[in-house]
């Protein structure tokens, strides 16, 4: 229950969906968050809700300055950065051909770039405390599996696993753990209103062996794990939480719709 006590952690995008699960999950456990979004009033909104061990950071993660300022503050704030979360990211569908540069800049900026960002400036915090510390990135089954309409987003979570992976490589001796999570079909606010389709959501539960959804809370009892000393010889892995579903095919979200 208090795996996680006297820690203090950050976690990107915790203004709702898979990273207010996480804060909440690492609240629970003991940990004191920093809770960064570009949603003002969802982030004071969450850190009320959490209780007086989450405070929150507006921040815009495609902004190396932002991201920097907040893993210090993290820091500052609760007398050491030992987890961190990056979380924040977004995609777009649009068939290849007609995706535009600015959109794809733009997926790339803060769902890549973030990432990137997130551990450059968690690490740098954690060495010059000399203390180790654990970096959690959130990819998703796409940066495994290709997306028909999803080259931006596929091509930046491939991009989140290889940074996981050269993190671990270069960081774990020096006793920091970079390690990710990849998710498969959660249900968040992100994802609601393709859930709400019924075509949509039969696209989706036709490829997941388990035929449902995975709760946001699965995805932060995991983070709870990876970023306790339980996980300490879990190093460069992306662990995918998706109900089966990279045993199959993913959704043709356009020819398959379609089709239908």
């Amino acid at each position: 229950m208090n795996s996680l006590k006297g820690k203090g952690a950050v976690v990107t995008g915790a203004a709702s969906g898979i990273g207010w699960a996480i804060a909440a999950g690492f609240v629970e456990a003991g940990a004191s968050v920093l809770l960064c979004d570009l949603n003002a009033n969802a982030l004071d909104a969450v850190a009320r809700e959490l209780g007086e061990h989450a405070v929150g950071r507006v921040t815009d993660v495609s902004d190396e300055s932002q991201v920097e300022g907040a893993m210090r503050t993290a820091r500052e704030a609760f007398g050491s950065l030992d987890i961190v979360v990056n979380c924040a990211g977004f995609g777009a569908i649009a068939p290849l051909t007609e995706l535009t540069g600015d959109k794809w800049n733009s997926v790339q900026a803060v769902t890549l770039g973030g990432v990137f960002y997130g551990v450059k400036h968690a690490a740098r915090q954690m060495l010059e405390q000399g203390r180790p510390g654990v970096i959690i990135n959130i990819s998703s089954v796409n940066g495994r599996q290709p997306g028909e309409g999803q080259v931006a987003y596929c091509a930046a979570k491939a991009g989140v696993d290889m940074i996981t992976r050269c993190g671990a490589l270069e960081l774990g001796g020096r006793g920091i753990r970079v390690v990710g999570i990849a998710p498969g079909l959660v249900e968040t606010p992100l994802t609601r209103k393709e859930l709400e389709d019924p075509a949509k959501r039969e696209l989706f539960l036709n490829i997941i062996p388990m035929k449902r959804a995975i709760e946001a809370k699965e995805i932060a009892a995991a983070a709870v794990f990876l970023a306790s000393d339980n996980a300490r010889s879990i190093n460069g892995d992306t662990i995918a939480i998706d109900g089966g579903s990279l045993t199959c095919g993913y959704p043709a979200l356009l020819t398959g719709l379609k089709s239908a």
